[in-house]
């Protein structure tokens, strides 16, 4: 979520926190640094959305490569080990990932072997190595790997990928999960229904 020139609602949060339920992350600019938290709870999410200066970018995250883990929240650091920590600033870029990006162990290996560069440790998922590729090979790599993708920066912010939707003016999302309700089927597994939204 994308809060360019109007601040996110409550409402909005608590729904992407709902249906996106494995953990949140937000970056914003500050002294001429880009600073995040994540792997964070919704009620401090809510508390940075209704203080932090615009632009702003939430994220809230379902698990899937690499499990629910607070370090795998977004955002990742564009930089030589696209870092996990929780909490940090950077005079660079991070990046904040929506989709499946299938072939990111076969391209990050390539990397790896190819450019002689040392993976880094800790846990790895697909948005990670997005980061990190986006190290080696700069921010227009992105454009070819057609994943939504938003690389933020203390002067700019480049949104990657098709499909982005403008809730209001000033607000972006990578999808409409928010707008519905999850539930979990009996057997196992979860789905969505759908309602219309009311900021």
């Amino acid at each position: 979520l994308i809060a360019s020139t109007k601040r996110l609602s409550d409402s909005i949060l608590e729904k992407a926190a709902t249906t996106n339920p494995d953990g949140g992350g937000i970056a914003w600019r500050e002294d001429g640094l880009v600073k995040w938290k994540k792997g964070i709870e919704l009620e401090e999410i809510i508390s940075l959305c209704a203080t932090l200066p615009l632009p702003y970018i939430a994220h809230f995250r379902i698990a899937t490569v690499g499990g629910k883990r607070p370090e795998l929240c977004h955002p990742f650091s564009i930089d030589e080990t696209a870092l996990s920590v929780l909490e940090g600033e950077t005079g660079g870029s991070v990046l904040f990932h929506n989709g499946h990006w299938a072939r990111w162990k076969e391209v990050i290996m390539d990397t790896a072997v190819k450019s002689v560069a040392k993976l880094p440790v800790g846990k790895w998922s697909d948005s990670r190595a997005l980061a990190w590729a986006a190290y080696h090979y700069g921010v227009g790599f992105l454009e070819l790997v057609d994943e939504k993708c938003v690389v933020f920066s203390p002067e700019e912010m480049e949104i990657f990928g098709s499909g982005w939707l403008l809730i209001e003016d000033g607000l972006l999302a990578s999808n409409r999960h928010f707008e519905y309700e999850r539930f979990e089927h009996t057997g196992g597994g979860s789905g969505y229904y759908g309602h219309g939204f009311v900021p």
